[in-house]
């Protein structure tokens, strides 16, 4: 008989994401979660100290997953800045890793932890895209502009162009960075 894989404390996180993006923070509750996950509250306990350390970690680990981990890729390329965010785009496009965007911005307008974790994320990616135009030359206001035109399509994308085939959302993310780096 095969063994029940553990859930792990990524597991638990995941599932809390997508309950936030599906049902808003008040959504997010440990017995619905356990349900979800076909385990029993103990496992919950196992992995948090109550509701409040999971929310906390959600932030954490939006931050990590969302937006860390695309830094860390996009550093990883070489080349040019121009295919560093292209990298990361293409990271973001096809990983959906913009799709808890609208669910922490409705969580971070009533939660005043969430909107510091917010506003602190953004400050990050609009920074680090922002970095990329410097790289290729840029004045600071125009790296500036440029990586803010480019960071906030990125983080809406998805909920905008959710109809379009994601080969179309790739071809139009690549046509825009190409407009932007000339």
């Amino acid at each position: 008989m095969p063994t029940k894989k553990s859930l792990t404390k990524d597991d638990w996180l995941e599932a809390a994401m997508e309950m936030l993006r599906s049902q808003g923070i008040g959504g997010v509750r440990v017995l619905p979660l356990a349900k979800k996950l076909r385990v029993s509250r103990g496992s919950f306990y196992w992995h948090f100290e109550d509701l409040q350390d999971l929310k906390d970690s959600m932030l954490g680990w939006w931050d990590r997953e969302m937006t860390e981990s695309v830094i860390e890729l996009a550093n990883a390329t070489r080349g040019s800045a121009e295919k560093r965010l292209i990298a990361a785009g293409k990271n973001i496009l096809t990983a959906h890793r913009n799709r808890y965007e609208l669910a922490i911005r409705s969580w971070a307008e009533d939660d005043k932890k969430a909107a510091r974790v917010l506003r602190r994320v953004v400050r990050k990616r609009l920074d680090y895209i922002t970095s990329l135009f410097a790289d290729a030359g840029f004045s600071p206001a125009e790296a500036r502009a440029r990586g803010e035109l480019v960071a906030v399509y990125l983080m809406s994308e998805e909920a905008i162009l959710m109809d379009e085939s994601l080969k179309g959302r790739l071809r139009l993310f690549r046509r825009q960075v190409r407009s932007l780096m000339s």
